[in-house]
Parts: C-alpha cells; sequence; structure tokens
C-alpha cells in the first residue's frame, strides 16, 4: 500500500513537472513572437522616420537658389548608410518574427494534439488554423510592404549616384571656370614671351 501510495505521488509530481514544462515552453514560444514583433516595430519607426527625414532634407538642400552638391551629396550619403544599415536590422527582424511565428503555431497544434477528447481537439486545431490563415494573411502584406521599401531604397541608391556625378560634374564646371582663367594668364604670358623673344632677335641683328 504504501509503495502504491509513493508511485501515485511520483506520478502526480512527474506529471505537474510535465505541465509546467509544457507550460513554460509555450509561454516561451508566446514571449519570443512578441519579442521580435516589438523588435521589427521599433525599427519600422526607425527607418520610416529617418528615410523620410533624409529625403526631405535633400530635397529642402536641392532646392536652394545655389546648392551646394558635393555637400548635400556627402550629407545625404551618411543619412543612407544610416539607413541601409536599420533596413538591415528591419529585414533580420522581420525573418525573426517569421521564425517565431511558426515556432509559435507549432507550440499551439503540440498543445491541442494532446488534448484527449476528440472533438474538443478538432475545434482546437480549427482555431489554430483560423488564427494562422489571418497571420499568414497580415505577414504576406508586410513582406510585400518591405519589397517596396527595398525599391525605395534603391531608387535612393539611383538618386545618390546621380547627386554625386552632378555634384562632379559641377566641380568640373568650376574647373572650367579655373582653367579659362588659366588659359588666359598663359596667353598673356606666351604674348610677354614673344616680345622678350623678338627684343632678342632685334639685339642679335642689331
Amino acid at each position: 500500500m504504501r509503495i502504491l501510495t509513493l508511485s501515485l505521488f511520483s506520478l502526480v509530481l512527474l506529471f505537474g513537472s510535465c505541465k509546467w514544462k509544457t507550460t513554460k515552453q509555450a509561454l516561451k514560444h508566446g514571449e519570443e513572437l512578441k519579442a521580435s514583433i516589438e523588435s521589427f516595430e521599433k525599427n519600422r519607426v526607425k527607418l520610416s522616420d529617418k528615410l523620410v527625414e533624409s529625403l526631405e532634407d535633400a530635397a529642402v538642400a536641392l532646392k536652394e537658389e545655389d546648392p551646394n552638391l558635393p555637400k548635400v551629396s556627402k550629407d545625404f550619403e551618411k543619412e543612407w548608410t544610416s539607413i541601409q544599415n536599420r533596413y538591415k536590422k528591419l529585414k533580420k527582424n522581420f525573418s525573426e518574427v517569421g521564425e517565431n511565428s511558426n515556432n509559435y503555431f507549432g507550440q499551439l497544434d503540440e498543445l491541442s494534439n494532446n488534448i484527449t477528447k476528440e472533438s474538443l481537439k478538432q475545434e482546437e486545431l480549427a482555431k489554430n488554423r483560423a488564427l494562422k490563415v489571418t497571420w499568414d494573411t497580415n505577414y504576406k502584406e508586410a513582406e510585400k510592404s518591405i519589397n517596396r521599401v527595398t525599391e525605395v531604397l534603391e531608387a535612393g541608391n539611383d538618386f545618390h549616384m546621380v547627386l554625386v556625378a552632378s555634384s562632379i560634374r559641377q566641380k568640373l564646371e568650376q574647373n572650367v571656370g579655373e582653367l579659362a582663367i588659366i588659359s588666359q594668364q598663359a596667353k598673356a604670358l606666351l604674348n610677354d614671351l614673344q616680345a622678350f623673344t623678338q627684343a632678342g632677335r632685334d639685339l642679335v641683328e642689331g
């Protein structure tokens, strides 16, 4: 009798331990998904603010009467590098959200499949499927948005290349002006040398 009592007590403890382990694991997956979603949102806001601000600042600077293209280009490049880093973090967060959501739904199905009563089990699995369909729709929409952000960043990269090229052209235009001045000075010097040469000839032929 004592042995039977001890066995039952051990079984209760084991069952309780298994239940706690299951609860702990389920909560872990839920917390990981929540944390990855929060990180994604945090970086999404930062990327959005920085992206819009950078483009607006560049637009304002370029609308000035005599924009300093090299400065605008350098400032934009600095901001754009920061934006690219933020974008990489956002994509990493999105990947983590996808991975953690798969773990989360896997845990839900595991819990539902452990239900003994068949009708209740099927009811819970149906709830899981319905929730997964809704989530997958949202996830795909978010993926489309990220792809559109990628296109914006690519357009920004192209804009930066044009801006740099314009900066170089502006500098070349300045150099052309400087070359014109140098050319005038060279002509004056050559005329002086020509006069000097003629004076030398006159002296020799004297």
